[in-house]
């Protein structure tokens, strides 16, 4: 790994702390075992081979963990509360999980976290190196699992979304037609793109134009807020400006109507006891109410 990163056996050796010698030596015994060459000298330094870049990317989760076991068992010896970090989809970012840390640091003040926002596809990628303990968030469609374990808890569901000012909002409804005339902001995400370009094709209408593509919900709210665009929000997302009347939610079909929230895990990881406790939480948190399906 550190002949990887570093592209160079001397810069390696040195914050390894050993010698150059004894890392070539480290390599070559590991390629000899392997019947295969990790490393190649490129244009740009030590570069890894096909089998090398397999063979790192199980040495990020295994170097992972070997330091989460250490954290875990220093966790415990001295009684302190750890750290944990997790990802979550970006709508979270706004809603849900900011009263869960408010709520997490009032009854577990020493409890330090680090919250990464990103994607469906790369938190996914994330839980597999283990860089983070797990994710949430609106779950999207996985080409392999490879290893990961993901635990819906509930519906997510949306509705279509149009500034006070919108043509579209003064009537409260819109058709199937008015849908493919109209504007979008979108979330961006394979998931969500799949779904609402099939909801057109499937009815026979053009897909619409998307003038802002974002991971970042704010953005998009503040898109539909200030322009002639619509979007697919969650209510609970927007529902102080539909308090406002600043956002109208229209009475229509909804493209990308439902999807699941949920928990992603790396099988057979190590999950510490303050990780638990935040997973804890977060099913609490999200737990549907009675009468919602989860399955749905």
């Amino acid at each position: 790994m550190a002949a990887v990163e570093y592209r160079n056996l001397l810069k390696a050796a040195e914050h390894t702390f050993i010698s150059q010698s004894g890392l070539s030596r480290s390599i070559r015994s590991l390629e000899h075992r392997l019947g295969v060459p990790l490393l190649i000298r490129g244009p740009k330094g030590v570069e890894p081979t096909v089998y090398g870049t397999s063979v790192l990317r199980r040495a990020k989760v295994i170097l992972n963990e070997v330091n989460k076991s250490i954290e875990e068992v220093r966790a415990i010896e001295q009684a302190r509360v750890g750290e944990v970090t997790f990802g979550i989809t970006p709508n979270y970012a706004t809603y849900l999980v900011p009263q869960l840390l408010a709520e997490l640091h009032r009854d577990r003040p020493s409890l330090k976290v680090t919250v990464i926002t990103d994607g469906f596809v790369e938190l996914i990628e994330r839980v597999k190196t283990e860089s983070i303990d797990f994710a949430f968030g609106l779950i999207g469609q996985v080409r392999r699992s490879d290893g990961i374990v993901i635990e819906a808890i509930r519906a997510h569901r949306s509705r279509v979304m149009a500034g006070a000012s919108h043509p579209l909002a003064m009537r409260g409804t819109a058709s199937r037609e008015d849908l493919a005339m109209a504007e979008w902001a979108m979330l961006h995400g394979e998931g969500v793109q799949r779904s609402f370009g099939l909801f057109f094709e499937t009815r026979g209408l053009p897909v619409p134009a998307q003038v802002l593509r974002s991971n970042s919900i704010s953005l998009v709210r503040q898109m539909v807020k200030d322009s002639n665009v619509l979007s697919i929000l969650p209510e609970e997302v927007v529902h102080t400006d539909i308090l406002a009347g600043e956002i109208v939610a229209l009475e229509c079909e909804t493209p990308v109507e439902q999807t699941r929230v949920g928990l992603f895990f790396r099988e057979g990881g190590l999950l510490t006891p303050q990780a638990q406790l935040v997973i804890e939480r977060f099913r609490l948190a999200a737990a549907p109410p009675h009468s919602e399906d989860v399955a749905a």
